[in-house]
């Protein structure tokens, strides 16, 4: 358990430190350029080297010690973050912010899958359910922590001090991390080129559609990330500023208190759900649905509105990293260990995938229907209702 507890020590940090980072540099570029398009193209421009970053990772977790290819991550990204910081007066600022940017991404990317390989090694049992439980929330909080403190430490310390700080902070985290002892690691580093890793990453696709219980865990995540998720990422602010009128103040504290759903249910998941397990997820996916349909349903009193979605958004948060804690442990249980980094990974990369396409259709959708955006919602609870009972059809995820 020691070591469990020096690897989430060694995530708080690194994650904070990336987090902060991939919120100050973007907000650094608006402010400096003043041009909205391209903060929003930069961001967009970024998710791209995340979604190589995981697969790449998944593939390098199962033939790499682990704990040595964690402290190599965050030495290379403290490196980064050095040489950004030497080269920010220096150099064009937007092929830098676009680097740096893409390459925290990346290493994020290729940080995540390797640390749920690790879990299996080190928990088993509730021991596992509440590990994963830990991460998830370590996740939500520096997603939270990570740019409100970003933004501060901005404003007082300015770019190059930001960078300086986190720089440290990874360098720190690589440290704890050259002190892991995880048992029944790779002995020895096996030998990597492109060729075995486009082979590890063809044998996890080859495994994921020769298991049938593990496909249908992922095709739910990636219809949670397509149908259910959009509908509130996408809904809430469009609610807020356009339907509601409300000041950017109004959508910040929305904001927050959905973010405190997300630790809520991390929360839940490593204590209450500990001692009483999750055995299937449908009940859950249920849960999300309905609540998307009943803030549809609430939206239609006017009353209610804004209230409404302060608890009805909090409690899908909350639900959905239950879910989430859920889809791992129960991934951890169902791949071998040989195949658990690849695997999480493409998992993982599917729901980044149609996430995208979720956002974009709700997009439209809330546009297309402004004048009635409970009725999407409500759509959204009902369509996603379908797409359970049809996953669900043989056997319940």
């Amino acid at each position: 358990m020691n070591t469990f507890i020096l690897i989430v020590l060694g995530q708080i940090v690194s994650l904070f430190g990336n987090a902060a980072l991939r919120f100050a540099l973007p907000l650094y570029l608006l402010r400096q350029t003043g041009s909205a398009a391209l903060y929003g193209g930069i961001t967009a421009l970024a998710m791209l080297p995340a979604l190589a970053g995981m697969l790449t990772g998944g593939a390098l977790a199962d033939r790499c010690r682990k704990a040595r290819l964690m402290a190599l991550l965050d030495l290379v990204t403290a490196g980064i973050a050095a040489a950004a910081a030497a080269g920010l007066p220096h150099l064009p600022l937007l092929p830098l912010v676009l680097t740096v940017l893409g390459s925290l991404y990346a290493i994020q990317g290729l940080y995540q899958p390797v640390v749920r390989a690790c879990l299996p090694l080190l928990l088993n049992g509730t021991q596992l359910l509440r590990g994963n439980a830990v991460i998830q929330l370590v996740d939500t909080v520096d997603e939270l922590l990570g740019p409100l403190l970003g933004a501060v430490l901005l404003e007082h310390l300015g770019i190059r001090g930001l960078l300086v700080l986190c720089g440290c902070c990874f360098a720190l985290s690589a440290g704890m991390e050259l002190c892991l002892r995880i048992p029944q690691d790779v002995p020895y580093d096996t030998k990597l080129s492109v060729r075995s890793l486009w082979a590890d990453l063809r044998e996890s696709v080859q495994f994921l559609t020769g298991q049938a219980a593990v496909l249908r865990l992922a095709a739910a995540m990636a219809a949670v990330n397509l149908l259910e998720v959009p509908a509130l990422t996408v809904g809430v602010p469009v609610l807020v500023v356009q339907t509601l009128q409300k000041s950017d103040v109004s959508l910040g504290l929305v904001q927050a208190v959905l973010s405190a759903g997300g630790i809520l249910g991390g929360v839940l998941a490593g204590t209450v759900f500990v001692r009483h397990p999750i055995r299937s997820g449908t009940p859950l996916l249920l849960a999300l649905s309905g609540v998307c349909a009943a803030l549809g349903l609430a939206l239609r009193v006017s009353v209610l509105q804004f209230g409404s979605i302060l608890v009805l958004g909090a409690v899908f948060m909350a639900v959905a990293a239950l879910f989430n804690v859920c889809f791992f442990a129960q991934l951890q249980v169902l791949v071998p260990q040989a195949q658990l980094g690849k695997t999480t990974a493409c998992c993982t990369v599917l729901a980044c995938l149609t996430q995208p396409i979720g956002q974009a259709a709700y997009g439209i959708a809330f546009q297309h229907w402004a004048a009635h955006p409970a009725d999407v919602l409500l759509a959204a609870g009902v369509l996603s209702a379908l797409v359970l009972w049809l996953l669900q059809t043989h056997r319940t995820v």
